[in-house]
């Protein structure tokens, strides 16, 4: 028997422990869109400075909380209820920040590779529509649930003065995720169906600010519509049908709660809830969000396809 014996038995377990990760790393292989779009974003200085932008704006707004405190204290002492002001106000500009920076990031993400003449080349591999276009959008969110993260050191301030736990926290930043992904396939979806950067960005913004504004609009109007037709306005239920799309409805019914406010509950009326609906507006915001999504990524993959077909 060989000296060497041992050392080789070894070397033979270790070529078989790598052989066994290698066929395990082949069945949870990474999307290679998103793979590929990860190192070519990520290596550039555009992310860091979005990143360093995205949380100096939160910082100045996490300042005021230090110089209320400040203020506060040479006057009788600190009123915990203005932090929790500055608090919503800091999440209402993170919300605001993400609807803003998610179009920009995912309305180019087609066009873009048709404008640099790309996108046959991307067309052309394995890689299905559906697996193309989840890609995109996971690279694109994936830089905002970076941002979203980063963010919690900031938040964290607000625990020095009490009045929201590390549940309600985790809850408005899934929120926040959540409505990432359904303005990220409004943003897709632009980009499959017009050739420009440029249209897909605009025609992004509008449809988002249908859902923003024209939601409020329409439940403003379908309610002065009901007191005419049938004296009594709509019903919480047909309220949540119209505005249970908008996402600053559903931001304001998730941080009620801990402001003491019943904000959302006025404007919905929650005391003509006759059929005695359990769901919450962000609940159903949530589900709106889903569907959505499900329907944005759908006509993407539809969008992507026939090319595909009339190329075959």
């Amino acid at each position: 028997i060989s000296p060497l014996f041992p050392f080789q038995k070894k070397k033979e377990i270790w070529k078989k422990s790598l052989c066994k990760l290698q066929k395990e790393a082949k069945v949870i292989m990474i999307n290679p869109v998103l793979r590929r779009e990860l190192k070519t974003k990520m290596r550039t200085w555009k992310a860091p400075t979005l990143l360093v932008i995205y949380l100096a704006i939160l910082a100045v707004f996490g300042g005021l909380i230090l110089s209320i405190n400040e203020l506060e204290s040479y006057t009788g002492g600190f009123d915990p209820g203005n932090a929790l002001t500055i608090y919503f106000l800091l999440a209402g500009c993170q919300l605001g920040l993400i609807i803003i920076l998610v179009p920009a990031l995912t309305s180019g993400t087609i066009s873009g590779e048709r404008e640099r003449q790309t996108l046959d080349l991307l067309l052309i591999t394995k890689l299905s529509p559906f697996s193309i276009i989840i890609g995109k959008l996971m690279a694109s969110i994936s830089q905002i649930i970076l941002l979203i993260l980063a963010s919690m050191p900031v938040f964290s301030i607000i625990f020095l003065f009490g009045g929201v736990s590390a549940s309600n926290i985790l809850l408005l930043f899934f929120f926040f995720i959540a409505t990432a992904v359904m303005v990220g396939s409004i943003g897709i979806f632009c980009s499959t169906f017009f050739r420009k950067t440029t249209t897909a960005t605009v025609v992004s913004y509008l449809l988002i600010l249908i859902l923003s504004i024209g939601t409020l609009v329409g439940l403003a109007l379908l309610n002065q519509y009901a007191y005419i037709v049938r004296q009594q306005g709509l019903t919480y239920g047909e309220s949540l049908l119209i505005a249970g799309a908008n996402p600053f409805v559903g931001f304001l019914s998730v941080i009620q709660n801990q402001a003491g406010y019943n904000i959302v509950s006025d404007i919905l009326g929650v005391r003509n809830n006759i059929s005695k609906i359990p769901f919450q507006p962000w609940q159903v915001n949530m589900i709106f969000d889903a569907i959505i999504t499900c329907i944005m990524i759908f006509f993407s993959v539809i969008r992507i396809r026939p090319v595909m077909r009339r190329r075959k």
